[in-house]
């Protein structure tokens, strides 16, 4: 990998554990703590104190055992991770056998005891170290960055100043106050929603889904000029409906299709940023979208089903834009694929041996719609895939393939579980010192009345935010500053809320830290700043919808049904004058001017503006009537 901030920046890698006892003792502990959450949601109702502190040291134990301390891959448990995995152990039974302390601090505030004290900052340094090892550098520095803003809030200049909180009371409110700071809604859902989801995604990869998914796409689209790209995108935005998040995505068709894209003609730095940019859209594809869905749902009180159904339209024009770009590259490149056409046949074939393993993915989405609670719609689903894959004897799961489901979930839980507690922190941050409001204030004062210019700063914000942070955080950091400006503008709170995902998620792909192009890169082996780039060019629609939902919120489904079929339309000639600008291909190569033209007539489609809408109409028209002269020259 080519970059010099890979090494800072990159997650520390996996361990490998020694075989032997260690290892079956992890394992088993893993496996242990996937059954116990199955059994505290699904059937024991565990009281959400005493569950989310099991769910926190729980995971926190598996992510100092799994991750290893250096940055290079170890076979071996090192004597400090050993002591840390203990003091973890005990700090965790601490908060257990105090539970009544925790609780009773909503009601009564008392002076932290000494070794309340030190209790409080030895878990913060686990966490931080647990989210080094599992994330990377820069999440912990933000994190730390916060708590330090709340200390010298007294000394800092002009608008950012503050009361500030003593070191005992920012102690106090992150760590031993009930239901906020590291005990927040972040980690609330961590511990009930995402963890079941993992589950449940980590189930239907074993059965065999991802291998149904890329054997459908590649039936569709493997034999079309351009294929194995092709299947990376549509492959990408289906296993991004079921994975854990944008990293993992790629992982697990990003070994497989970046090698194929370059072996039909595809640059490696290209190869990896369409993967990069496709799995970047697991965050935006239902019904999982790295467990932000539920967080969302939370701080918006909006059902689960309404948020799901609102973010399959922008989804898909994100994907369509991305499908468009790698087809027009095919062609310019001569990349010409096997003129197959679709083999309905093979298909079938496919859906006959392997259909049966979307059973379990049908009953969670009816479901969800039928307005049953998250957590039980997920268990009955969770239920239904071993029963669903025994119905044929090639995709029945033994006892061995589902422990190493459950086992792998709750590891891969690693990612988000120290980032949800710890992102708490920014909950109580901006409020107690009231950072929040000041940088919104600043956001206001410079937009003014333009909704442009709020957009535009507000986007900014959302990517310096996001910058080097996981998914999950960057959306918690950005909506709590940027939607609120939004909503004070008069822009329904989904919108404003839809508005921060975006371009949070988008943060991952962005450099200079854009943890996406460096796992990319070290697939793809190409240049971490071209695939960098190349991905936010070939994501380009991800960064301009934000700006159609606060304009056209219609887009969300917000409006009357001829504004909902206007913004649609405008939306797709908008995806299509932009991938061809951006790509140089319409009919026949474009000039820079064509180009330019296009980009002008997609920026105008935008605003809701019919006379401005139909001169872009207008415009994009005669470039593809002129298109179509030449190219019949």
């Amino acid at each position: 990998m080519s970059s010099p901030i890979s090494g800072i920046f990159r997650p520390v890698a996996r361990r490998k554990l020694p075989s032997g006892i260690i290892r079956r003792l992890t394992f088993a502990f893993a496996v242990a703590v996937a059954l116990y959450h199955i059994v505290a949601l699904g059937i024991w109702h565990a009281p959400v104190d005493l569950h989310s502190v099991v769910h926190l040291f729980s995971i926190l134990i598996l992510t100092l055992l799994v991750f290893s301390y250096s940055g290079k891959e170890s076979a071996r448990l090192p004597v400090v991770d050993i002591i840390l995995v203990l003091l973890a152990l005990a700090v965790g039974v601490y908060f257990l056998l105090n539970l009544d302390t925790l609780m009773q601090r909503d009601l009564v505030i008392t002076p932290l005891s000494g070794v309340e004290i030190a209790a409080a900052v030895l878990m913060l340094l686990l966490l931080f170290e647990a989210a080094r090892r599992a994330v990377s550098l820069p999440f912990v520095i933000i994190i730390f960055a916060f708590l330090l803003l709340m200390y010298l809030g007294p000394y800092l200049p002009g608008i950012w100043k503050n009361p500030g909180l003593s070191f005992t009371e920012i102690l106090d409110t992150t760590v031993w106050a009930r239901l906020q700071g590291i005990w927040g809604i972040p980690l609330r859902m961590s511990a009930t929603f995402i963890v079941l989801f993992f589950v449940f995604g980590k189930l239907m990869q074993y059965a065999g889904l991802g291998d149904l998914i890329i054997s459908l796409c590649q039936a569709l689209a493997g034999g079309a000029r351009g294929g194995p790209a092709k299947v990376a995108v549509v492959g990408s935005a289906f296993m991004g409906s079921v994975t854990g998040g944008p990293a993992t995505n790629m992982i697990i068709t990003g070994s497989f299709t970046i090698p194929m894209m370059k072996q039909i003609g595809y640059k490696p730095y290209y190869a990896g940023a369409v993967e990069a940019a496709a799995s970047t859209g697991a965050s935006i594809v239902p019904p999982i979208m790295t467990g932000i869905v539920f967080i969302m749902a939370e701080l918006t009180g909006t059902p689960f089903a309404r948020i799901m159904i609102l973010a399959i339209i922008p989804a898909f024009f994100y994907y369509l834009c991305l499908l468009l770009q790698v087809h027009y590259q095919a062609i310019i490149l001569g990349i010409a694929g096997s003129g197959e056409r679709i083999n309905f046949s093979q298909l079938w074939d496919k859906l006959k041996k392997q259909g049966h393993l979307l059973i379990p993915l049908v009953v969670l989405i009816v479901l969800l719609l039928a307005g049953y609670y998250p957590v039980t719609a997920v268990i009955w689903a969770m239920l239904a895939v071993p029963l669903a894959a025994a119905l044929r004897k090639e995709t029945r799961m033994g006892l061995k393939q589902i422990a190493k489901a459950l086992g792998e979930a709750v590891q891969d839980l690693a990612w988000v579980a120290p980032v949800c507690a710890l992102s708490g922190i920014i909950i109580v941050a901006l409020f107690q010192t009231g950072l929040g409001s000041a940088f919104s204030h600043l956001v206001s004062l410079s937009a003014g009345n333009s909704l442009l210019l709020l957009a535009v700063m507000g986007g900014v914000a959302c990517i310096v935010l996001g910058t080097g942070v996981p998914p999950t955080a960057a959306y918690l950091m950005t909506v709590l500053i940027v939607a609120p400006l939004m909503v004070k503008a008069g822009l329904p709170v989904l919108v404003a809320h839809f508005f921060s995902l975006y371009y949070a998620n988008l943060a991952f792909i962005t450099p200079p830290i854009a943890i996406g192009a460096i796992v990319a890169a070290g697939i793809a082996g190409a240049s971490f700043w071209r695939i960098g780039f190349t991905a936010v060019r070939l994501a380009v629609v991800g960064f301009i919808i934000p700006v159609v939902f606060v304009y056209r919120p219609a887009l969300l489904l917000f409006g009357s049904p001829v504004e909902i079929i206007w913004a649609l339309v405008a939306s797709t000639i908008l995806v299509f004058c932009l991938a061809s600008a951006l790509e140089g291909w319409m009919v026949k190569r474009l000039n820079i001017f064509e180009r330019l033209l296009l980009v002008a007539a997609g920026i105008a489609l935008i605003p809701p503006n019919l006379l401005v809408n139909a001169g872009a109409v207008i415009l994009a028209g005669l470039i593809l009537l002129w298109q179509l002269r030449k190219h019949a020259t």
